[in-house]
């Protein structure tokens, strides 16, 4: 039986002036799925994300996460957060430290790995994204894709079970979103659970296992992608698809 690490009933989330985020939300992943959340702008897919690690309150239903009720206030956020990787659409690293600084900082405090043992682990890890070369520059020396490059390998860097990834490459230059990307299909290909709301279908195409579509807060279609590209007969999906894949 497939084991589930992530499962969202019935999740709603409200604004306090009265917007709406997501209604009635069901979702289910399983270990090494990689599912793509899409649609338009203010659909509610990067609330969704957050709300999986407890960035974003809920105002019902539940979520759990290998096993871990989120929203649970007994839960222990912080223990359940170094099992589940976040990446942003912007890097948040910490200027002030280089980038081997950066990778060993959560090992240490969070994951109490001795400096040699978070040293060797971020020195694979930046073999691992391409950026072996870089470890003693800082954030401000490097492009957009190379930082967003060592974001992931820092995710990486706590051994995450999980990985949620909130649109990586939308404040990319075009020319540097393959290389990110590039990143991510080989963890989806080495079985990492993934998670990743996007603007980019050709990513969605080739890897997701299955593509889920929002709009107004609502999970509307979730299909396998060679049919989700299809339209499906959904009247909605088929004007989002239209726009995003025309030319």
């Amino acid at each position: 039986m497939t084991e589930v690490l992530i499962e969202a009933r019935g999740v709603h989330k409200t604004y306090a002036n009265g917007v709406v985020a997501l209604a009635d939300v069901s979702l289910s992943v399983a270990r090494g799925e990689v599912i793509c959340i899409v649609g338009p702008s203010g659909s509610g897919k990067s609330t969704l994300l957050r709300t999986l690690n407890a960035l974003e309150p809920i105002s019902a239903g539940e979520i759990r996460v290998l096993g871990e009720a989120v929203h649970d206030r007994h839960t222990d956020l912080n223990r359940l957060r170094a099992r589940v990787g976040m990446v942003f659409q912007s890097f948040n690293l910490f200027p002030h430290r280089t980038v081997l600084e950066n990778l060993m900082l959560a090992p240490r405090i969070v994951g109490g790995l001795s400096e040699a043992e978070a040293e060797a682990r971020a020195r694979a890890l930046l073999d691992k994204v391409g950026l072996a070369g870089k470890h003693d520059q800082y954030p401000s020396q490097l492009s957009g894709g190379q930082q967003q490059r060592v974001a992931i390998a820092r995710a990486l860097a706590m051994n995450p079970q999980i990985m949620l990834f909130d649109e990586p490459t939308s404040a990319l230059d075009p020319e540097k979103v393959g290389e990110v990307l590039d990143v991510m299909k080989a963890l989806a290909a080495e079985g990492m659970t993934m998670c990743v709301v996007t603007h980019e279908m050709g990513f969605a195409r080739a890897v997701a296992s299955r593509v889920v579509f929002m709009d107004a807060g609502r999970i509307c279609h979730v299909d396998a992608p060679e049919r989700f590209f299809n339209g499906a007969g959904h009247p909605r999906l088929e004007a989002f698809l239209g726009q995003v894949l025309q030319g």
